[in-house]
């Protein structure tokens, strides 16, 4: 079997520094509204686990 590769444009310096300003707003916010990335993840989880079960009926 033959590995197929993807090749990828590396990130402009704007790009980079746009990611981290998005990334620091959003801490931002989770810390403003007290959810935890956690929280994120559960209810994430929550979310999926619903959807398969919705997904058998």
């Amino acid at each position: 079997m033959k590995t197929q590769t993807i090749q990828l444009k590396k990130p402009t310096k704007e790009t980079l520094i746009a990611i981290r300003q998005s990334a620091q707003k959003f801490a931002q916010l989770l810390k403003a509204h007290n959810i935890s990335e956690d929280d994120i993840i559960a209810e994430f989880n929550a979310m999926r686990k619903q959807a398969r079960r919705d997904a058998t009926k």
